[in-house]
């Protein structure tokens, strides 16, 4: 952790140190070779994967002062300056599996990584806003969960589970336990992932999804531990269930870090700065969190494949918990003393999906009804002294419809490509009834005209393009990522559900070598509404941001170039 009157020139390590970890990367994957283990055992296998990833990035806008001018807001745009290393991070997935008779086995997987760009010290030189607390003082540097996740060296274990085929009744059947994902529907990319059946079946890596605009969403899903099961009844029907053994939250952006939003949140969030009518600033600490129970959260699924469909309907129930955080004030007297996060529990969602081609377009849809969902509501505060139980949220829940359609093509080749992939999905919600707000701060209440306020209805799209051309040398094909998402209309009622003209854009070349090497080079931005703003877009010089339309116009300031070397062996 730096230390509090620790600071540094702009860049100047992090660029010095860039060349020197590429060129270690490229060293260790040059003599990199995958390993099956001979068992001397036809029927038993034995593989190890390793996939190394280095990611360098470059920030090339300026910090916007309307962001800056936010004691809650600046802490990561004031880390890194402009023209400095935002990423320089080494990552390595490993993963092992053992498999008998194809019918039994086990998987475990596991990821490390160090990132040299949040070592050394910050470009931050405004001790006075920082939200960092060290030894009860403010601080430059991160916090502890946010130096454990986005400066290393460290790691953490990702899929442990072992499985079993066999014959119930003469019905093929799987059954897993341990830490693995298990996701239902048809959702393809975040809007899926948030508005689609899968809402809440596994933390997201929201992160992920920020700093890779396009990555779909079953790159996001984390696994927990929990017990789940398939029966295939008939040719064209089978069924599902899962139990969860383990509660986790999704992981977004964290504060400090250079895509992090707001400075006392997520994870690691640590304090927020109050300014009072003295002109002081008070420094109202982090308590802990209110965790709901391990276990518990449960879904039973079906999915049936007639003929006559050329398709598959699926049909869904699950009872959860939410994985995303209200937060909430603990006040002393008419001062806030505290804040910590809570989360929701038994939610019921009824979903269907639909899946089959039309005209050569694989499409995917989702519908849902969400009973006693938790819903986007103004910060709550209520007495230092309240017990909140786990499962509790004090602000609002209520009942929200939810549904997602995607497709997925090829466009013709011409002379522009070789050849195209291209997906889309558009994503909707809709509030149907509020059915609790204690303290009547739903974001959708009447009356309430702040920038953000929820419609009754909300729209979002996203759209990926690829473009290919094969063997531009030998060896090497040529693509160019595009990838776009924008709310076309309203704001969600649910958290991170999409607002209106918010959203994200990335710009690329792609190359993979010998199909076994990928190199990315990709311009990464974002936008959205904030206020204070002229023309309802950029906001006044000077001014501090009172109001954001979402999380991406907290960093429309943040676009940066990346460059990214992969490969698996």
């Amino acid at each position: 952790m730096t230390s509090i009157n620790e600071t540094r020139r702009p860049g100047i390590r992090r660029h010095a140190l860039a060349a020197a970890t590429a060129a270690l990367c490229a060293g260790l994957c040059g003599t990199a070779a995958a390993v099956d283990f001979d068992t001397g055992n036809e029927d038993l296998t034995v593989r190890w994967d390793n996939t190394v990833r280095y990611n360098l990035g470059y920030r090339v806008e300026g910090q916007n002062p309307a962001i800056i001018g936010n004691i809650n807001l600046d802490d990561g745009d004031r880390n890194f300056a402009r023209h400095s290393i935002v990423t320089n991070r080494l990552d390595l997935l490993s993963e092992f599996d053992v498999v008998y008779q194809k019918k039994f086995g086990a998987r475990v997987s596991a990821a490390g990584w160090y990132d040299q760009a949040y070592a050394g010290g910050f470009d931050n030189t405004s001790l006075a806003t920082s939200n960092h607390i060290v030894n009860g003082q403010k601080a430059f540097g991160l916090s502890p969960y946010a130096n454990r996740y986005y400066h290393g060296p460290s790691g953490e274990w990702l899929d442990a589970f072992v499985f079993g085929n066999f014959d119930l009744a003469s019905m093929p059947a799987t059954v897993r336990v341990g830490r693995h994902t298990v996701n239902w529907g048809e959702g393809l990319l975040l809007g899926g992932a948030i508005h689609g059946n899968t809402y809440s079946q596994a933390p997201l890596d929201y992160g992920k999804s920020a700093s890779t605009p396009g990555t779909e969403a079953k790159e996001l899903f984390m696994p927990l531990n929990q017990l789940s099961a398939q029966l295939q009844a008939t040719p064209e029907l089978s069924f599902a269930a899962q139990y969860y053994l383990q509660w986790a939250s999704t992981r977004v952006m964290e504060g400090g870090t250079y895509l992090g939003p707001a400075d006392q949140y997520f994870l690691g969030g640590e304090a927020i700065l109050q300014a009072l009518p003295n002109g002081s600033v008070l420094t109202v600490p982090r308590a802990p969190d209110v965790k709901p129970k391990d276990r518990g959260d449960w879904g039973i699924a079906a999915r049936w494949r007639p003929e006559w469909l050329d398709g598959t309907m699926g049909f869904y129930y699950r009872n959860f918990t939410d994985k995303l955080p209200q937060v909430v004030v603990g006040l002393n007297g008419a001062l806030p003393g505290k804040f910590n996060f809570t989360y929701g529990s038994d939610i019921d969602l009824y979903g269907l999906s639909l899946s089959r081609q039309f005209f050569g377009v694989s499409v995917g849809a989702d519908l849902n009804y969400r009973k006693n969902m938790v819903l986007a509501s103004d910060s709550l505060a209520v007495p230092a002294t309240r017990v909140i139980a786990p499962g509790e949220v004090v602000g609002a829940r209520g009942n929200t419809w939810h549904a997602v359609v995607n497709a997925i093509g090829t466009a013709p080749v011409t002379p522009l490509w070789d050849s195209a992939n291209w997906s889309a999905e558009f994503a909707w919600n809709r509030w149907d009834k509020v059915t609790s707000d204690p303290l009547n701060r739903f974001k959708g209440r009447a009356g309430n005209t702040s920038l953000d306020a929820v419609t009754k209805d909300y729209y979002g799209i996203a759209v990926n393009f690829t473009p290919t051309w094969f063997q531009v040398f030998p060896g090497a094909d040529l693509s160019m990522p595009l990838s776009y998402s924008v709310g076309l209309k309203g704001n969600s009622a649910v958290l991170l559900g999409g607002n209106e003209d918010a959203g994200s854009y990335s710009v690329g070349l792609a190359m993979d070598l010998y199909s076994k090497y990928r190199f990315d080079l990709k311009y990464v931005d974002f936008f959205g509404t904030l206020k204070p703003a002229a023309n309802g877009v950029v906001p006044v010089p000077g001014t501090a941001v009172a109001g954001a339309n979402g999380l991406t116009p907290l960093v429309k300031d943040r676009g940066a170039v990346y460059f990214t070397f992969k490969t698996t062996f």
